[in-house]
């Protein structure tokens, strides 16, 4: 098969790197830019796990690829998403399997009208990030890829065979939602009051719990199964982050650029609207940082 990972951040570079031990049976396709590109075209992929380094090649590292693909990783954020899957059009057919791990909860939504794939959702725990280009840094021992069950034929002795942890689930849309209860929250206030993660727990506990209600709600309306156990879930994996622990939304406020402000903050706000709800935090967020 052809195997294409279209973003090589820390999620997309740390997969990618895995998939390339595949080599000896699969084509495997980093699709890059810039300087990243540069760097993984002449030294490979460098991946820092815990503090140990490894060089990784794939079988090919470019810009674009016009050739058919069999399955696609589409790692990039959310918002150069629809972007990347309109350029590798060419090489996209009705039986490429699509996985786009992103941090959003409507990314088939967003990509479907765009192709004529099949759009298998998605999603990861890990702690990763580009360093430089051509590194990547996973600085602890988390990682799982969640995936729908109804690939796991086809996608399971892959990833066993490349080492990494994988749970196939016939409720994808219930585990993504459980991610993304998280992420939204803990990006919108993170964002909002310049606060590292731990931080948000100690001060603003009251508002944090609210918030997660507020998209806990939004789910159920949404038709997601989340039990209300998760919202404890979140309250104490909050509890034990560092004071200062980042959130990718802050980051990307803070450097001035592209961010994930509508798919994190905006969705709840205008599927609250949409299903009649009321979300007073997440709407005063939205309002403060858009």
């Amino acid at each position: 098969m052809r195997i294409a990972i279209v973003g090589l951040g820390g999620v997309g570079g740390y997969i990618g790197a895995k998939l390339c031990e595949l080599k000896d049976e699969h084509e495997i396709i980093f699709i890059a830019r810039g300087e990243h590109l540069k760097a993984i075209q002449d030294k490979g992929l460098r991946i820092v796990e815990m503090g140990e380094e490894k060089s990784y090649y794939p079988s090919c590292a470019s810009e674009n690829t016009s050739e058919a693909l069999d399955i696609i990783f589409l790692c990039t954020k959310t918002y150069h998403s629809q972007e990347a899957i309109s350029a590798l059009t060419p090489a996209i057919s009705k039986d490429t399997i699509i996985i786009p791990i992103a941090n959003g909860v409507n990314s088939k939504e967003l990509l479907s009208p765009l192709t004529q794939a099949r759009i298998q959702e998605a999603c990861v725990y890990i702690v990763s990030h580009k360093t430089a280009p051509g590194v990547i840094s996973k600085t602890t021992n988390v990682f799982a890829l969640v995936l729908n069950q109804e690939i796991q034929g086809l996608l399971g002795p892959i990833f066993e065979k490349a080492g990494l942890r994988i749970k196939f689930t016939n409720e994808i849309k219930k585990e993504i939602w459980k991610k993304f209860l998280f992420i939204s929250a803990m990006g919108s206030m993170t964002s909002y009051y310049k606060l590292g993660m731990g931080s948000i727990y100690k001060e603003h506990l009251d508002e944090l719990t609210l918030l997660l209600n507020e998209i806990y709600s939004v789910a159920k309306a949404e038709g997601i199964n989340l039990e209300e156990k998760e919202i404890d879930k979140a309250l104490h994996t909050s509890s034990k982050l560092p004071l200062d622990a980042p959130t990718s939304l802050w980051l990307d406020m803070q450097a001035g650029g592209n961010n994930e402000l509508e798919s994190l903050s905006r969705y709840i706000v205008i599927k609250a609207k949409e299903h009649r709800l009321s979300a007073p935090v997440m709407q005063k967020i939205y309002n403060a940082l858009k």
